[in-house]
């Protein structure tokens, strides 16, 4: 049998489709043909800095053992062609085939690159010419690159999981009970995240738009999640679900250390600094710091929707040493580029006491300057001193890592229930990870 990579992207739009549930049907159509999957499904979400992503920015790589290649990517293509929003002008779909058991070097490469840098077409057209690879796009064919870094990601760091059931028939509001999402949330032992944002009781594992997803559970364990499905109080009929194997929650895209000298627009990683400014809060909350790092002052962007991290940055002083993780806007007149924000860690804070005029001995009278480097004189008694009275304050902000409010986060970030809980066994495939409900 032939180990097959079979990578797709671009098959959604805001009108409609998931480019994860046109890979279900994929599946469905294949499992009826002689294959074997080596691997859960794949989900792998790229640079979320890009702005022609798509709405989760997510590609997706089937891995699997068959007889026939030929056919595999005729079904795969054929499914495309009739379900993707290319069909009504609205995506630039990608279809990438390597038949090879181990993904090329150059390939791996490429997907870490298209984790935290803008990447060009040229780039992709280089790679699929490999005698090993078959490829279908539609459109501007933008989508194989997201298609070929889907192949190349093989998630042998750390990652997570992803189970996404589908909706039947419905429209509009998904039919998920509030109350049954804490319920499962709150059970330590399923390992979920990011499922509700307490801060505002938001359900995030719902989406709102036109796509066919239901819900989303995320979490470390597949065997957790499916346990996690059943417990779930629904209200609408669910068509079908499909576990995935995950870079979502793992900071992938911030791992990259950001060179000072060369930033470029869209790049995605961290950077360390020390504050050399005043935080400047600006219409609608949004707060904007200044970090120097090697003698190269960089414009950073803190969003009030972020809520923990606007609050953090307005209390930060110059002379903080701060690391930020986030990603490179384009360039503008007023503050050239700037990085905006997704994580702030604060590695050492100045002294937050303040400096008073001594305390007179005799009459518990705070003293009066004599004059420049002349001390101080109680005004009552005339007794001198020229010790500075030092009142510490209790500081507001500790050493420690900020992220924002769970709603606030993004698919790559890595939310504080994850810290610790890194992983990079694989878990089998077996179980219930797929199923169509009659």
């Amino acid at each position: 049998m032939t180990t097959i990579h079979l990578g797709l992207d671009d098959t959604d739009s805001d009108d409609g489709m998931c480019t994860t549930y046109l890979t279900t049907l994929i599946i469905e159509n294949l499992i009826n043909e002689d294959i074997r999957l080596i691997d859960y499904p794949n989900l792998i979400r790229l640079n979320p800095n890009i702005p022609w992503r798509t709405r989760g920015n997510a590609a997706l790589c089937v891995r699997l053992e068959a007889n026939n290649p030929k056919k595999v990517f005729q079904i795969a293509k054929k499914i495309m062609i009739e379900n993707s929003e290319s069909r009504n002008n609205k995506a630039n779909s990608g279809l990438v085939m390597l038949c090879k058991k181990k993904v090329p070097v150059d390939i791996v490469k490429f997907a870490e690159k298209c984790i935290n840098k803008e990447i060009k077409m040229e780039e992709m057209r280089k790679l699929v010419k490999n005698k090993d690879i078959e490829y279908f796009g539609q459109g501007t064919k933008r989508g194989l690159i997201g298609a070929l870094a889907s192949i190349g990601n093989t998630l042998e760091n750390d990652h997570t999981y992803e189970l996404i059931a589908y909706r039947k028939n419905g429209n509009g509001e998904r039919g998920v009970s509030l109350e049954s999402v804490i319920k499962i949330d709150k059970k330590k032992e399923y390992s979920l995240f990011s499922n509700i944002d307490y801060n505002s009781h938001r359900v995030l594992i719902t989406p709102h738009g036109k796509d066919p997803i239901l819900f989303a559970l995320r979490g470390n364990n597949p065997e957790h999640l499916y346990k996690a499905m059943s417990e779930l109080k629904l209200y609408e009929d669910v068509e079908r679900f499909t576990i995935f194997r995950s870079n979502q929650g793992t900071n992938q895209h911030l791992n990259n250390k950001l060179d000072v000298s060369s930033l470029r627009t869209y790049d995605s990683g961290h950077i360390v600094g020390k504050m050399v400014d005043k935080p400047v809060v600006i219409k609608g909350g949004h707060v904007f710091i200044k970090i120097k790092n090697r003698k190269k002052i960089i414009n950073c962007a803190v969003y009030a929707p972020t809520i923990t991290l606007k609050n953090l940055a307005r209390n930060l002083k110059v002379g903080d040493e701060i690391e930020l993780g986030g990603g490179i806007s384009r360039k503008s007149k007023k503050f050239g580029r700037i990085l905006n924000v997704e994580y702030i860690k604060t590695i050492k804070l100045t002294d937050r006491s303040i400096k008073k005029n001594p305390l007179c001995k005799k009459c518990n009278k705070s003293m009066k300057s004599i004059g420049k480097n002349k001390g101080y004189r109680c005004i009552k008694c005339g007794s001198k001193s020229n010790k500075i009275r030092k009142i510490e304050r209790k500081s507001e902000i500790e050493n420690k890592l900020y992220l924002p409010v769970l709603s606030a986060q993004r698919h790559l970030i890595k939310p504080v229930d994850r810290y610790g809980k890194e992983q990079k066994n694989k878990k089998k495939l077996k179980g219930n990870w797929f199923k169509i409900f009659e």
